[in-house]
C-alpha cells in the first residue's frame, strides 16, 4: 500500500527537525565544556586530604592556590565562556594582579558529617587555620569568607559539591626580609587543625588528593 504524500512529507519533517535538535544539543555540550588547558592548571594548583574515623569520612578538604598563574588560567577561562572583550579582560587582569601581590589566597572546599562542624569563617570556630611557609615562618589569615556555590564556581572547581561548603582565605604576603631566611616560599603548607584532626596540605611536588 503507498502512503500519501502528505504523511511522507510529515515524516521527513519530523525527521529534519529531530536532526536539527540534535545538532543543537551538541554545540550546546560543546559550548559548555571546560577547557582541558584549565583543568591542567587546576590540577597544578589544588590539594585535597581526607581523614576517617572507622571508615567513615570525619572531614575531607581541598583547596586551590590563587597564584598570578592560576588567576590567569581562570580569567581566560571565564572570558572565553562569557565571550569577554579584551577590554574588560584586561581590566579584570589588572585587578587580580593588584590583589595577589597583596595577600596569598586560597579557595577551599570542606565537608564534614555534621554540618555544624563546618564553621571555618565563624570567630570561635572549632577550626585553626595556618599558613606555614618553607623556614617555619606561621601566619594566621587576614580573613575567611564562606563563598556561595554558584554553578559558575561548581563548574570551574569541579571537587565543590552540594553537601559541602566553600570558603576563601587570604594570608598577609611574607617580607623580603622574611623571605630571605626562607629556602623556597614559593611552596606553601595550608594546615587545618581542630578537635577532629590535623589536614595538612602542602604544593611540594606531587598531589595530596
Amino acid at each position: 500500500m503507498k502512503a500519501p504524500k502528505w504523511l511522507v512529507f510529515f515524516v521527513l519533517l519530523i525527521m529534519m527537525s529531530g536532526c536539527s535538535y540534535v545538532e543543537e544539543y551538541r554545540d550546546i555540550i560543546r559550548s559548555d565544556t571546560i577547557s582541558k588547558e584549565y583543568f591542567n592548571v587546576l590540577n597544578r594548583h589544588t590539594r585535597g586530604k581526607t581523614l576517617y574515623a572507622e571508615f567513615e569520612t570525619r572531614v575531607r578538604i581541598v583547596a586551590t592556590w590563587k597564584t598570578r598563574a592560576f588567576s590567569d588560567a581562570y580569567l581566560s577561562e571565564y572570558a572565553r565562556l562569557y565571550l569577554l572583550p579584551d577590554r574588560d579582560k584586561k581590566e579584570r587582569q589588572a585587578v587580580l594582579s593588584e590583589a595577589s601581590s597583596d595577600f596569598n589566597e586560597f579557595l577551599f572546599y570542606a565537608y564534614t558529617p555534621d554540618r555544624e562542624s563546618n564553621d571555618f569563617s565563624k570567630a570561635d570556630s572549632i577550626w585553626k587555620v595556618f599558613f606555614i611557609g618553607e623556614g617555619g615562618k606561621r601566619l594566621d589569615p587576614l580573613e575567611i569568607r564562606e563563598i556561595k556555590a554558584t554553578p559558575l564556581l561548581t563548574k570551574l572547581f569541579p571537587y565543590v559539591k552540594p553537601y559541602g561548603k566553600c570558603y576563601s582565605v587570604k594570608f598577609p604576603m611574607i617580607s623580603k626580609s622574611d623571605r630571605s631566611n626562607m629556602e623556597d616560599y614559593s611552596k606553601p603548607i595550608l594546615m587545618f587543625t581542630g578537635i577532629l584532626g590535623k589536614v595538612e596540605l602542602n604544593w611540594h611536588g606531587g598531589k595530596n588528593r
